[in-house]
C-alpha cells in the first residue's frame, strides 16, 4: 500500500498489486471475470473470444479508493476501462476554486477516450466517488487492436458518439435553462427506466449535484425543496427518489412550475 497526497488534498491510499497479480493472462485470478465484464460490458457482446483474449493481453489491472484523485499527467499515455464503482471528471478554476463536473462515469465507461484520436495533451482531472476497479491499457497498444478488429473500432467510435451527444445535450441545457429545469433534467436522465430508481447520481451530496449542472450547493438545496413540497421527490436520508416522474418532466419541460 502507497500513500500520497495531492497538493493540500486529504492523503489517498492507492492499492499497488504485484507484477504477478497485474499481468493480464488466463492464469490471473480475475481474468475470467475481467474477460466477461469487458466482453458483456463495454463490447455489448459483439466481440469474439480472440479479440477479448488479444486486448486483456495488454492490460493491467487497478484499484482507486474512494475520494482517489488524479490530474491528466497521471494517467497520461493510457486508457482505463472501469469495471466497477463510480469516478467523476471533472475541471477545476484554479484560481476560484469553482469545479464543473463533465461527465460521471461507472463500470461500463471508460476514459480517457479523447487520447484515441489524437496526440494532443489534455487537461482534466478524475476523482473516484466509490472505491473504483479498473483495467488499463496503453494508448499505442489499444489503437493497434482497433486497427486489427474493425468491430472494435466501430464500437469504440460509438462509444465516444455517444459521449459527445451528452456533451451537446449539457451545453444546450447550460446555455438555455435554468438551474431548476437543469436540475429536473439531470433527475430523469439518471432513471432507470426499469426499477424508475435513480441509478450513478443516487446518494451524492448536494455540491456533487451542483457540479453536475454548474451552480451552487445553496441552489440546489433550494430547488430539491421546491421539487419535494410539490410532490415531485422525495428526499430520504440524503436520497433522492422520484415519486412523481410526469410531473418531474413537466418541470424538466417548463411547462409547469412548482
Amino acid at each position: 500500500m502507497l500513500k500520497c497526497a495531492d497538493e493540500g488534498k486529504k492523503t489517498i491510499n492507492i492499492l499497488i498489486f504485484n507484477a504477478s497479480n497485474r499481468k493480464m493472462s488466463p492464469e490471473n485470478p480475475h481474468y475470467i471475470r475481467f474477460f466477461e465484464e469487458l466482453k458483456f460490458s463495454f463490447f455489448e457482446n459483439k466481440l469474439g473470444q480472440v479479440e477479448i483474449r488479444d486486448l486483456l493481453s495488454y492490460m493491467n489491472s487497478e484499484h482507486w479508493p474512494a475520494g482517489t484523485y488524479k490530474s491528466s499527467t497521471e494517467v497520461n499515455n493510457h486508457i482505463h476501462f472501469i469495471i466497477s464503482g463510480r469516478l467523476k471528471v471533472f475541471q477545476i478554476n484554479p484560481i476560484t476554486g469553482k469545479a464543473y463536473t463533465i461527465f460521471m462515469l461507472a463500470g461500463g465507461d471508460v476514459f480517457d477516450i479523447m487520447n484515441i484520436l489524437d496526440d494532443e495533451k489534455h487537461e482534466i482531472n478524475w476523482e473516484t466517488i466509490d472505491d473504483v476497479e479498473l483495467l488499463n491499457i496503453p494508448i499505442e497498444h489499444l489503437r493497434k487492436c482497433l486497427q486489427l478488429y474493425p468491430d472494435m473500432n466501430m464500437l469504440i467510435l460509438k462509444y465516444l458518439g455517444k459521449q459527445m451527444r451528452m456533451l451537446e445535450d449539457e451545453v444546450t441545457d447550460i446555455s438555455l435553462h435554468n438551474t431548476l429545469t437543469r436540475l429536473s433534467n439531470l433527475l430523469l436522465k439518471h432513471i432507470n427506466e426499469k426499477t424508475k430508481e435513480l441509478e450513478l447520481i443516487n446518494n451524492l451530496p448536494n455540491d456533487e449535484i451542483a457540479s453536475l449542472i454548474g451552480t451552487t450547493r445553496a441552489v440546489v438545496n433550494r430547488h430539491i425543496q421546491e421539487l419535494k413540497k410539490c410532490g415531485a421527490i422525495k428526499v430520504k436520508r440524503k436520497r433522492i427518489d422520484v415519486s412523481n416522474i410526469e410531473l418531474l418532466l413537466a418541470i424538466a419541460e417548463e411547462k409547469h412550475l412548482p
